[in-house]
């Protein structure tokens, strides 16, 4: 029988494996950087997918000298890059199939 782990960090600890202060994560939430389970602040959980993501953003932020608006359009358009490269696979794999026949 296999176990499913899953981790979550409240925003203290979610800002303590980032290495960023709180008023960062909160703007990167305002920005729908990241969209943690909760209603405010004090409630918000982060699973370990949004602590990558917010790592991600930092060094972007730092690496690059952005704002975290630009930030965040940068992380929209790599999503968007990787969503279009497993589309494009996909498709190619289909023709490969098709071509076979």
């Amino acid at each position: 029988m296999q176990t499913e782990y899953s981790a979550s960090l409240h925003l203290h600890d979610a800002c303590h494996a980032v290495g960023m202060p709180a008023t960062e994560f909160i703007e990167i939430v305002s920005l729908g950087i990241l969209a943690p389970a909760g209603d405010t602040p004090e409630t918000w959980v982060f699973d370990l997918q949004m602590i990558s993501t917010a790592r991600r953003a930092l060094r972007l932020q730092r690496d690059l000298h952005l704002d975290w608006e630009a930030v965040a359009l940068v992380l929209d358009l790599l999503s968007e890059r990787d969503r279009l490269r497993e589309e494009n696979q996909q498709l190619h794999r289909r023709l490969q199939r098709l071509t076979e026949l």
